[in-house]
């Protein structure tokens, strides 16, 4: 059959079976429903709060129709402001002290709405002759404080700090939150803020490393691989950086305040960097490839040279090393120093603290990282040991500082067996002679967290409290003690 005549039949055929189908067609109903208009869920927090504001936040309303949602916000039933676009608002000049009913309401012009309503209450101001010696933290009934601890004297007195803040997840499915918050000189919380960790990656065990900037006006943290700068006053966040294209995956270890031009950083992959504290980049960066392992602990000496314990991966923490480096980082020697006491396991050691005196005499400490026992050293700056404990001493080495007196504090865990662990605060002149050791077994089973030091000797001493079956106290502890350390 030619090719012409097969075409002209296929066409018939489809032109038969179409006409067959076509009343079936018509009849076909359609099917398609509009589905009806509808938010999505709203939830709110309090994100911030002082003694005069609260913030709020809440996740973002997505309309079913794609309609465009805004918020409205409500402070004990009266608007406050309407039409917003962003999901966070502040709530200033309230009253100290005060239980306040915050409703956010996210609506569309047509009137569809949802809304939420939570509690939340400012923070109590402290009168100028209010002193505490003894105060209890805790933002919620649910939550905790927990994790380690980044804290920061500032010139007026007062303290920042930054912690995890444990809760069951209700808000945007987070366990932790990251928490800033500060305290007035007699121990009062001024604000709180929560950031969320999502962006951070962090580690309920990771350094949190915090320092002042600007005479105390300025905050940044450090931790994983970002920055966060802060403002004292109340806790707004300025800036947020994230040095992963510089660094990568490493993870911030150490910090050092060396100037107002200039902050120095350590990972836990050897690199060094120095960050300028203003606009937050990178003035220099040593990856110091050839050396793998942790930066802990950096100091410098009065003509700017960078020092700082060096865990060293290749030698797997048994030698207690010092490296020396130039201002910018350029590498210079390493200290070796003979950690080993008779009677002990000297199967490695874990040094956390290094201090730099006047004279550029350098102090070394930390513990036998088989049993907590204290390891000490004092040397020169071209590594010249100087004296170094010959005797074992049960501490279990966290930090040092000078005290007003210009005395060396170290303080650290004792372990009295089973949960009974307390905080021990030693005190050492330059010659490293202990002039007096202090134990804390009077208050409850704890775990210090920080301490500083005041003009009058007192110290400041924060813990939080061992849980046990007998003995159930979640809350964040701040202690002020008496001259030397007396309780």
């Amino acid at each position: 059959m030619p090719l012409l005549c097969r075409k002209a039949l296929f066409g018939f055929f489809l032109l038969f079976l179409f006409a067959c189908k076509k009343d079936n067609l018509a009849q076909i109903t359609d099917n398609l429903i509009e589905q009806p208009e509808q938010l999505s869920e709203l939830k709110a927090e309090v994100s911030a709060a002082g003694y005069k504001f609260i913030e709020i936040q809440w996740n973002a309303v997505n309309n079913t129709h794609f309609k465009a949602v805004t918020y409205s916000v409500y402070l004990n039933d009266q608007k406050v402001i309407d039409g917003l676009t962003t999901t966070k608002y502040s709530l200033i000049n309230l009253t100290q002290s005060q239980k306040y009913t915050i409703k956010v309401i996210a609506s569309t012009k047509e009137g569809k709405q949802v809304e939420q309503s939570i509690a939340a209450t400012t923070l109590g101001n402290t009168t100028e002759n209010e002193q505490i010696f003894y105060q209890e933290y805790r933002i919620h009934s649910y939550s905790r404080l927990t994790g380690t601890t980044g804290l920061q004297k500032l010139p007026d007195g007062g303290h920042l700090f930054v912690r995890l803040l444990q809760h069951d997840g209700f808000f945007d499915n987070e366990t932790f939150k990251i928490i800033f918050f500060k305290i007035d000189r007699f121990g009062k919380m001024l604000w709180y803020r929560l950031l969320s960790t999502k962006s951070f990656n962090l580690s309920v065990y990771g350094e949190v490393l915090l320092t002042s900037h600007k005479a105390g006006e300025e905050g940044i943290l450090f931790m994983q691989n970002s920055a966060v700068k802060f403002a004292s006053g109340n806790g707004e966040i300025l800036a947020i950086k994230n040095y992963g294209d510089r660094i990568g995956s490493q993870i911030f270890q150490s910090s050092f305040y060396s100037s107002p031009q200039q902050i120095i950083l350590g990972t836990q992959q050897g690199n060094l960097l120095a960050i300028n504290p203003d606009d937050l980049s990178i003035i220099w960066h040593k990856t110091n490839t050839d050396r793998l392992g942790w930066i802990v602990a950096i100091n410098a000496d009065s003509k700017k040279n960078i020092y700082y314990i060096f865990r060293d991966q290749s030698d797997s923490y048994t030698k207690i090393r010092v490296h020396k480096c130039s201002p910018n980082g350029d590498f210079i020697k390493d200290f070796l120093f003979d950690g080993t006491l008779p009677n002990e396991y000297n199967l490695g050691f874990w040094m956390t603290s290094l201090l730099v005196d006047e004279q550029d005499n350098l102090y070394l400490f930390g513990r036998n990282s088989s049993y907590s026992y204290l390891r000490y050293f004092k040397f020169s700056t071209d590594g010249t040991l100087i004296k170094k404990n010959q005797t074992s001493d049960y501490l279990n080495a966290d930090k040092a500082f000078f005290n007003a007196k210009g005395e060396i504090i170290v303080v650290g865990q004792v372990d009295g067996g089973g949960l009974n662990t307390y905080a021990g605060l030693y005190t050492f002149d330059k010659d490293m002679n202990i002039k007096s050791k202090r134990y804390y077994q009077d208050i409850k089973p704890h775990i210090l967290k920080g301490i500083t030091g005041n003009a009058d000797g007192s110290y400041n001493i924060f813990l939080n409290y061992m849980q046990t079956y007998t003995y159930d106290n979640p809350n964040f502890v701040y202690i002020k003690t008496d001259t030397d350390g007396k309780m």
